[in-house]
């Protein structure tokens, strides 16, 4: 009796020290692991930082500015960077833009990339360019607005669609001090495609 007791008392020790052993071992490699893990994620990080060194990084910001002839306009940007030795270039994504005229018409339009040039004023718009004026939709691969020629030039598949009438063209211009605009192909004998509505 007094032999198995012993036996017992043994075999919960030796249990016990299987347990301690057991965690011992399983804390040893759970804090390995992690420092493997942690380590990776700083080499990662240390990469991301690399890649972005000089550049400064900016979500949903906007800007706002005036042209010569007195139009404001106001940007707004999901993303925005710029390298910090060029500082005054802009590149943005998510773009959405608003030119207000002084004869209360608004102009909007919208891509997924450009650049501002906050010394200038200049604004150039890339992929998938919308454009709202009035009861006007146009449609265009790429559209830059130069202040100092208060212009905007619109070029690449342009496709416009409206109450009096659709065409198509490769390039147009938009005068913003006249409001007159011009439309035209990159060679001379290729014609511009209207469709107009005569009622």
């Amino acid at each position: 009796m007094v032999l198995n007791k012993f036996r017992k008392k043994k075999l919960i020790q030796f249990s016990l020290l299987l347990v301690g052993i057991f965690l011992i071992l399983l804390i040893y490699f759970s804090n390995t692991i992690k420092e493997s893990v942690i380590s990776q994620d700083i080499k990662s990080k240390d990469n991301v930082e690399n890649n972005l060194e000089g550049i400064t990084i900016f979500e949903n910001l906007e800007y706002r500015g005036e042209d010569k002839s007195g139009n404001k306009f106001v940007i707004f940007s999901d993303y925005s960077d710029f390298e910090e030795n060029l500082p005054e270039i802009i590149r943005m994504r998510g773009i959405l833009c608003y030119f207000y005229f002084k004869d209360g018409t608004i102009l909007e339009v919208r891509s997924k990339k450009g650049v501002y040039n906050n010394v200038s004023l200049d604004i150039s718009f890339s992929k998938n360019v919308s454009m709202f004026y009035m009861d006007n939709s146009l449609f265009s691969d790429k559209a830059d607005y130069k202040n100092e020629e208060n212009r905007l030039h619109v070029e690449g598949n342009v496709r416009s669609e409206g109450p009096k009438g659709n065409f198509t063209s490769d390039k147009l211009n938009f005068d913003f001090t006249d409001k007159t605009v011009k439309v035209s192909m990159h060679q001379e004998n290729e014609r511009v495609n209207v469709k107009t509505n005569l009622k």
